[in-house]
């Protein structure tokens, strides 16, 4: 293909989800206080951090019409990624995920994905 017709390296289609991430590691997900908030989704990382490594790259997915979805919308685009196929979801929420670090082993899980965008 032809370098100057080539609009992008990468399109990612997938998941892309809120990941809150425990600020008290060890603890049991239970114990937790507060949270820091993250770009998350296989999807979604790969999209950043391929844009963020210099490569086109575009996001293919559903997004809720609430903060979390404009959160992730506007992460995307400032990293660089193109968010055209990125689709508001005005029926649905955005998908989140709450994480933990308990140990060097065990990363408990809790998955908000009940009739999510994403999932659409």
């Amino acid at each position: 293909m032809n370098a100057a017709v080539k609009r992008l390296d990468v399109i990612c289609i997938g998941r892309v989800a809120v990941d809150l991430y425990a600020q008290q590691i060890g603890s049991r997900l239970e114990d937790v206080a507060s949270f820091a908030k993250y770009l998350g989704g296989s999807s979604g990382n790969v999209a950043f951090g391929t844009a963020i490594q210099g490569l086109k790259s575009a996001m293919l997915a559903r997004v809720g019409d609430e903060h979390n979805g404009r959160f992730l919308r506007e992460t995307l685009n400032r990293a660089g990624v193109d968010t055209e196929y990125l689709i508001t979801d005005k029926s649905r929420l955005t998908a989140l995920v709450m994480l933990g670090i308990k140990d060097q082993e065990t990363f408990p899980l809790i998955f908000y994905r009940d009739n999510c965008a994403d999932m659409a």
